[in-house]
Protein backbone atom coordinates (compact mmCIF):
# COMPACT_ATOMS: atom_id res chain seq x y z
CA UNK A 1 0.00 0.00 0.00
CA UNK A 2 3.17 2.44 1.11
CA UNK A 3 4.58 2.07 -2.80
CA UNK A 4 0.47 2.79 -4.27
CA UNK A 5 0.29 6.13 -1.87
CA UNK A 6 4.26 7.53 -2.74
CA UNK A 7 3.04 6.77 -6.42
CA UNK A 8 -0.01 8.92 -5.68
CA UNK A 9 1.95 11.42 -3.89
CA UNK A 10 4.76 12.08 -5.98
CA UNK A 11 1.94 12.20 -9.23
CA UNK A 12 -0.11 14.53 -7.52
CA UNK A 13 2.76 16.78 -7.26
CA UNK A 14 4.02 16.92 -11.04
CA UNK A 15 0.34 16.81 -12.13
CA UNK A 16 -0.96 19.79 -9.62
CA UNK A 17 1.84 21.62 -10.60
CA UNK A 18 1.47 21.67 -14.32
CA UNK A 19 -2.24 22.83 -13.33
CA UNK A 20 -1.03 25.35 -11.40
CA UNK A 21 1.49 26.62 -14.04
CA UNK A 22 -1.44 26.57 -16.59
CA UNK A 23 -3.71 28.83 -14.65
CA UNK A 24 -1.52 31.58 -14.25
CA UNK A 25 -1.32 32.34 -17.43
CA UNK A 26 -5.47 31.77 -17.82
CA UNK A 27 -6.96 33.29 -21.13
CA UNK A 28 -9.66 33.10 -23.36
CA UNK A 29 -7.85 31.51 -26.41
CA UNK A 30 -8.61 28.15 -27.89
CA UNK A 31 -5.44 27.02 -27.18
CA UNK A 32 -5.40 27.88 -23.71
CA UNK A 33 -8.56 25.97 -23.32
CA UNK A 34 -7.28 23.34 -25.34
CA UNK A 35 -4.52 23.04 -23.10
CA UNK A 36 -6.82 23.18 -19.65
CA UNK A 37 -8.59 20.34 -21.31
CA UNK A 38 -4.92 18.56 -21.93
CA UNK A 39 -4.07 19.03 -18.83
CA UNK A 40 -7.51 18.44 -16.35
CA UNK A 41 -8.16 15.15 -17.99
CA UNK A 42 -4.19 13.69 -17.06
CA UNK A 43 -5.11 15.10 -13.73
CA UNK A 44 -8.30 13.30 -13.38
CA UNK A 45 -7.06 10.07 -15.14
CA UNK A 46 -3.77 10.00 -13.30
CA UNK A 47 -5.68 9.95 -10.01
CA UNK A 48 -8.13 8.03 -11.15
CA UNK A 49 -5.04 5.59 -11.75
CA UNK A 50 -3.61 5.47 -8.38
CA UNK A 51 -6.67 5.66 -6.59
CA UNK A 52 -7.05 2.18 -8.49
CA UNK A 53 -3.75 1.06 -7.11
CA UNK A 54 -4.71 1.77 -3.90
CA UNK A 55 -7.78 -0.36 -4.13
CA UNK A 56 -6.66 -3.08 -5.82
CA UNK A 57 -3.86 -3.57 -2.49
CA UNK A 58 -6.52 -3.20 -0.54
CA UNK A 59 -8.98 -5.39 -2.02
CA UNK A 60 -6.10 -8.47 -1.69
CA UNK A 61 -6.45 -8.01 2.01
CA UNK A 62 -10.05 -7.13 2.38
CA UNK A 63 -12.95 -8.06 -0.12
CA UNK A 64 -16.17 -6.40 -0.05
CA UNK A 65 -18.97 -7.40 -1.68
CA UNK A 66 -18.71 -5.44 -5.01
CA UNK A 67 -19.93 -5.69 -8.58
CA UNK A 68 -18.19 -7.71 -11.46
CA UNK A 69 -17.44 -4.48 -13.27
CA UNK A 70 -15.71 -2.98 -10.47
CA UNK A 71 -13.79 -6.27 -9.59
CA UNK A 72 -12.84 -6.43 -13.41
CA UNK A 73 -11.25 -2.65 -13.39
CA UNK A 74 -9.16 -3.66 -10.20
CA UNK A 75 -7.75 -6.15 -12.22
CA UNK A 76 -7.41 -4.51 -15.86
CA UNK A 77 -7.57 -0.84 -16.76
CA UNK A 78 -7.43 -1.67 -20.26
CA UNK A 79 -11.47 -3.33 -20.74
CA UNK A 80 -13.04 -0.01 -20.16
CA UNK A 81 -13.03 3.71 -21.29
CA UNK A 82 -12.16 5.95 -19.39
CA UNK A 83 -15.11 7.50 -18.29
CA UNK A 84 -16.56 4.48 -17.19
CA UNK A 85 -12.75 3.58 -15.36
CA UNK A 86 -12.86 6.28 -13.38
CA UNK A 87 -16.48 5.84 -12.16
CA UNK A 88 -16.19 2.25 -11.60
CA UNK A 89 -12.77 3.17 -9.31
CA UNK A 90 -14.37 5.82 -7.04
CA UNK A 91 -17.61 3.57 -6.58
CA UNK A 92 -15.33 0.24 -5.70
CA UNK A 93 -12.51 3.10 -3.70
CA UNK A 94 -16.01 4.49 -1.41
CA UNK A 95 -17.05 0.47 -0.59
CA UNK A 96 -13.26 -0.80 -0.21
CA UNK A 97 -12.36 2.03 2.10
CA UNK A 98 -15.98 2.26 3.59
CA UNK A 99 -16.18 5.71 3.39
CA UNK A 100 -19.88 7.66 3.20
CA UNK A 101 -21.26 9.53 1.30
CA UNK A 102 -20.40 8.21 -2.21
CA UNK A 103 -20.59 10.19 -5.39
CA UNK A 104 -23.79 10.29 -6.55
CA UNK A 105 -23.41 9.27 -10.60
CA UNK A 106 -27.04 9.09 -10.81
CA UNK A 107 -27.36 12.99 -11.43
CA UNK A 108 -26.75 15.45 -14.50
CA UNK A 109 -23.65 15.85 -12.81
CA UNK A 110 -21.93 12.77 -13.81
CA UNK A 111 -23.25 12.29 -17.77
CA UNK A 112 -22.12 16.33 -18.03
CA UNK A 113 -18.61 15.64 -16.59
CA UNK A 114 -17.87 13.09 -18.99
CA UNK A 115 -17.68 15.21 -21.85
CA UNK A 116 -14.27 16.74 -20.15
CA UNK A 117 -12.81 13.11 -21.36
CA UNK A 118 -14.56 13.15 -24.19
CA UNK A 119 -13.48 16.60 -25.58
CA UNK A 120 -10.22 15.26 -24.41
CA UNK A 121 -10.54 12.38 -26.93
CA UNK A 122 -10.85 14.89 -29.59
CA UNK A 123 -8.50 16.98 -29.23
CA UNK A 124 -6.04 14.38 -29.00
CA UNK A 125 -7.37 12.28 -31.63
CA UNK A 126 -8.85 15.21 -34.28
CA UNK A 127 -10.75 13.95 -37.16
CA UNK A 128 -11.94 17.46 -38.46
CA UNK A 129 -11.00 21.10 -37.12
CA UNK A 130 -14.83 21.36 -35.28
CA UNK A 131 -12.67 18.84 -33.09
CA UNK A 132 -10.25 21.07 -32.08
CA UNK A 133 -13.23 24.29 -31.30
CA UNK A 134 -13.99 24.79 -27.56
CA UNK A 135 -16.77 27.14 -28.17
CA UNK A 136 -17.81 29.57 -25.72
CA UNK A 137 -21.53 28.03 -24.72
CA UNK A 138 -19.74 24.59 -23.07
CA UNK A 139 -16.54 26.20 -22.07
CA UNK A 140 -17.78 27.41 -18.61
CA UNK A 141 -19.77 24.09 -18.06
CA UNK A 142 -17.04 21.98 -19.00
CA UNK A 143 -14.97 23.95 -16.15
CA UNK A 144 -17.83 23.31 -13.77
CA UNK A 145 -17.52 19.59 -14.87
CA UNK A 146 -13.94 19.27 -14.28
CA UNK A 147 -14.18 20.73 -10.91
CA UNK A 148 -17.22 18.58 -10.19
CA UNK A 149 -15.30 15.29 -11.24
CA UNK A 150 -12.00 16.91 -8.91
CA UNK A 151 -14.08 17.52 -5.87
CA UNK A 152 -15.21 13.36 -5.84
CA UNK A 153 -11.85 12.71 -6.16
CA UNK A 154 -10.64 14.99 -3.44
CA UNK A 155 -13.68 13.92 -1.42
CA UNK A 156 -12.39 10.73 -1.47
CA UNK A 157 -8.63 11.25 0.31
CA UNK A 158 -10.47 13.91 2.29
CA UNK A 159 -13.14 11.06 3.72
CA UNK A 160 -10.12 8.84 4.00
CA UNK A 161 -7.56 11.12 5.98
CA UNK A 162 -10.96 12.10 8.31
CA UNK A 163 -11.30 8.36 9.00
CA UNK A 164 -7.92 7.47 10.15
CA UNK A 165 -7.03 10.39 11.66
CA UNK A 166 -9.75 10.49 13.98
Amino acid sequence: MDAAFDNYFQLSNILLADMNALLDGENDSQHWRRNFIRASASLIEGYAHCLREMCAVSFECVAPEIGKKESEVLRSERSFDANERIKLTLRVAYKLFELEPAPNFGGNEWPRAQRVLTKRHLLMHPRIPADLDVPDDIWNEMRDDFAWLMEQLFNFFSLLQQKHDG
